[in-house]
């Protein structure tokens, strides 16, 4: 070979180099384009998130990367796992790409693109023209894919084109999230100003409500009071007013019977040992109710008060009728409580005469009185007798005012002392109950704070 025929091959290989290296440029040239244009694109992601506008952003970008004879995009349906036709440009190559799809996804190329998620080039079965598959996805979550039919077979299309695909489709795939997650987000915040809105409107309706309640609340504490004040002009008219009656009624009546006895029969006597019993009853009668309604309105404060000691005091007060009936008190355990002395002592005092009055025949009375600390601050103090006792049914009429299940004839009083002692504990912020049976006692259990609550 002369040295004209190398020149001349040098000459071709060189200007083949120079060719390749313009076209490499005008490449790059191309891509460097399409790279600065993504802003645009990422503008257009931001303002629309509806995923069909963002194929259709999306097709106009790759139509300019590459001779597209058709582009086609899938969605994605996750709640059965299958991919739609979203999106076809031209409209009437629709039948011809879901065809080929369904060719694709056969061969498994369609499944091959979705895993490595990066473009397939594959040959189209009944041409010899090219076809790509590329999915529209993130790291973590398949948006669809896309499928493109080539005008013409490409001899090689430069690897960064096919990255740059590659960019905008992840582009689009995480544009389509985002939409997914601001549709979300929107749902959530209109679901979440319905339940705020909902729970407000609930709010308002119990706000008016409680005022209303308030509201009733405090015309019936003004009732109360006006009740109250009736209930104490009531006291104060039978501490004075009833009480004088009576009394000069009980003095004529004794001396009637002192200075006129031996002038009367005995028809007229038994009269007026029977009025003089009625007005005593009847004094009995109003003292206790006058006690019944001081329990709260002329009451003392609390102070610290030694139940032993107080019942002691009860037990002196009542030393004859133990006497008589020839009775038996065991005292056990009584603790110290914050109450009103005067009042313990009327509540003991009642307890142990009920047990002392309903005693069995030819049985002298045994009362046990026994105390025990609870747990929450609060102390047990156990009444029991051995006496006659009472149907269990009957256990909440006892503590009513005026109630007896005993006739007059049979054992005395007025139906006040149990409902004396309901009031006194229900003021101290306690409970009393009752156990019993038909001649087998009672049981009186008194439940009482240790300590009153701070007003």
């Amino acid at each position: 070979m002369g040295t004209s025929d190398m020149d001349k091959e040098s000459l071709e290989k060189l200007q083949s180099r120079m060719e390749y290296l313009e076209r490499m440029n005008s490449w790059y040239f191309i891509a460097l384009q399409r790279l600065a244009s993504l802003g645009d694109l990422h503008k257009d992601f931001k303002l629309y998130r509806d995923p069909n506008f963002l194929f259709v952003t999306t097709r106009k970008f790759l139509a300019q990367l590459l001779d597209f004879q058709t582009l086609a995009f899938y969605l994605a349906d996750e709640s059965d796992n299958q991919f739609l036709l979203e999106d076809c440009y031209p409209e009437s190559d629709r039948d011809l790409i879901e065809k080929e799809t369904r060719y694709q996804i056969e061969k498994g190329n369609f499944a091959w693109a979705l895993r490595q998620n990066r473009p397939l080039i594959v040959k189209e079965p009944d041409s010899q023209n090219e076809i790509i598959l590329h999915a529209v996805a993130t790291k973590t979550r398949v948006a669809g894919m896309f499928v493109g039919r080539f005008k013409e077979n490409l001899k090689k299309i430069p690897i960064e084109q096919l990255n740059l695909i590659s960019i905008i489709l992840s582009n689009t795939a995480y544009a389509i999230e985002n939409g997914s997650l601001y549709k979300f987000v929107r749902e959530q915040n209109t679901n979440l100003e319905e339940t705020v809105q909902k729970r407000t409107r609930t709010l308002e309706n119990q706000a008016r409500k409680l005022k209303k309640e308030i509201k009733e609340r405090a015309k019936i504490e003004e009732e109360l009071k006006r009740s109250n004040q009736d209930l104490q002009d009531f006291a104060s008219i039978a501490s004075h007013d009833l009480q004088e009656p009576l009394r000069k009624v009980i003095m004529f009546g004794d001396r009637l019977n002192t200075q006129f006895s031996q002038e009367l029969n005995q028809k007229a006597l038994g009269y007026l040992g029977r009025m003089s019993d009625a007005a005593s009853r009847m004094q009995i009668l109003i003292n206790e109710l006058l006690l019944f309604s001081r329990v709260g309105s002329k009451a003392n404060p609390f102070k610290t008060t030694d139940l032993d000691k107080t019942i002691h005091e009860v037990l002196s007060d009542l030393e004859s009728r133990l006497n008589r009936s020839q009775a038996k008190v065991i005292i056990e355990g009584l603790p110290t409580v914050e109450a009103d002395e005067t009042q313990m002592r009327q509540l003991f005092q009642n307890l142990i005469s009920n047990a002392l009055k309903f005693h069995k025949k030819d049985v002298a009375p045994a009362v046990a009185i026994r105390g025990h600390k609870k747990g929450s601050g609060a102390c047990e103090i156990t009444v029991t007798d051995n006496g006659i006792g009472f149907d269990e049914q009957y256990a909440d009429r006892i503590f009513k005012p005026f109630e007896r299940l005993h006739g007059r004839s049979e054992y005395e009083g007025t139906g006040m002392g149990l409902a004396i002692c309901r009031k006194i504990v229900k003021r101290h912020g306690g409970e009393i109950t009752v156990t019993s049976q038909p001649n087998d006692g009672c049981r009186f259990s008194v439940i009482l704070p240790l300590k009153q609550a701070k007003q």
